[in-house]
């Protein structure tokens, strides 16, 4: 009888210890729903252009994070500062911003985007130093020196600009990667000399994209012909990835044909992979814009900012799209 009660002790110990197990995971699960429903919340008031109502969202959905930092957490500090931003909130953003850099010392993004809000708002000098601090955390993307190149040279700084461009310069290595790096960022000197060098040997260390960069060189050089030459031979192959087609779209842009980039940007999305479908996406609106049919353009922006709805610039966009249609 006794060894009965022992097991039924047992037995209802650990029923207990069960059951506390149960509630504590669905706790943690009713937090985390809490936190999702007021990311989402905050999205659809970003969407709506509803900033206050997103920064009210993204701050109920902070506080179900119970103290916890992760990277969901982080993507809702993004998405705040980008609605704070775009109400006009500067300091809401910075703010916002800097307390990302407490979360991570590795991460270039929370630098280059503070610096960006920086810059904007006439702080020139803060905003070149975060993107001075920007590169050192990433030393070798050639993307980053290209952006805070095009960002400084949108506020009339180029001079500035072209200092971080030539800083990437002199970390450049001599990889296949390395080569097309440089030959982008020669295109943007206006060296074109030594661009269509490092293209060229980027491409023959197996870069096949040193193609649609050399073509892009030769189209900022005013060499149409030699453009098109490269243009027909990509347009001939059966494969082209979805690099290549928002390529070929910038391009056509840039030439006034916005019905030929729209047709390779649509071509690009279709593709299996698309590891670019940001700067697709974007493309779409540019194009529809282009022709004029500002009702197309309106529904493809915001489609875009349902799914990268931290987009300063393309939340920008909507609010002019919105008068057009």
């Amino acid at each position: 009888m006794r060894f009965d009660r022992r097991i039924t002790w047992r037995l209802t110990a650990l029923l207990v210890l069960l059951i506390s197990a149960a509630l504590l995971v669905s706790g943690c699960q009713t937090s985390a729903e809490k936190q999702e429903e007021a990311k989402s919340a905050g999205i659809q008031a970003m969407n709506k252009g509803d900033y206050k109502k997103a920064v009210e969202m993204f701050d109920e959905a902070l506080k179900s994070s119970e103290g916890t930092v992760s990277g969901d957490e982080i993507d809702i500090c993004l998405y705040k500062a980008a609605a704070q931003y775009n109400m006009d909130d500067i300091k809401g953003a910075i703010k916002t911003y800097t307390a990302l850099l407490e979360y991570d010392d590795k991460d270039s993004d929370p630098y280059f985007l503070r610096g960006s809000v920086y810059l904007k708002s006439g702080e020139k000098t803060a905003g070149i130093d975060d993107y001075k601090e920007a590169i050192k955390r990433d030393e070798k993307n050639y993307d980053l020196y290209i952006a805070i190149y095009e960002n400084l040279k949108k506020m009339n700084f180029e001079k500035e600009g072209e200092e971080f461009l030539n800083i990437a310069l002199e970390k450049s290595g001599d990889s296949a990667e390395d080569s097309l790096g440089r030959g982008r960022i020669y295109t943007l000197l206006k060296q074109y000399d030594a661009a269509e060098t490092a293209f060229e040997k980027a491409y023959d260390k197996g870069q096949e994209d040193a193609k649609i960069y050399l073509a892009d060189m030769y189209l900022a050089e005013g060499k149409e012909n030699e453009c098109d030459k490269i243009l027909d031979e990509l347009k001939d192959k059966d494969n082209l990835s979805s690099l290549a087609c928002n390529a070929i779209a910038s391009m056509e842009l840039k030439r006034g044909n916005p019905e030929e980039a729209l047709v390779y940007v649509n071509m690009g999305l279709d593709k299996f992979s698309v590891k670019n479908k940001r700067e697709l996406l974007k493309n779409r609106v540019a194009a529809y814009e282009y022709m004029g049919q500002f009702n197309e353009a309106f529904t493809c922006a915001m489609e875009f900012l349902q799914q990268y709805p931290q987009d300063v610039d393309m939340a920008r966009e909507v609010s002019f799209l919105s008068t057009r249609v």
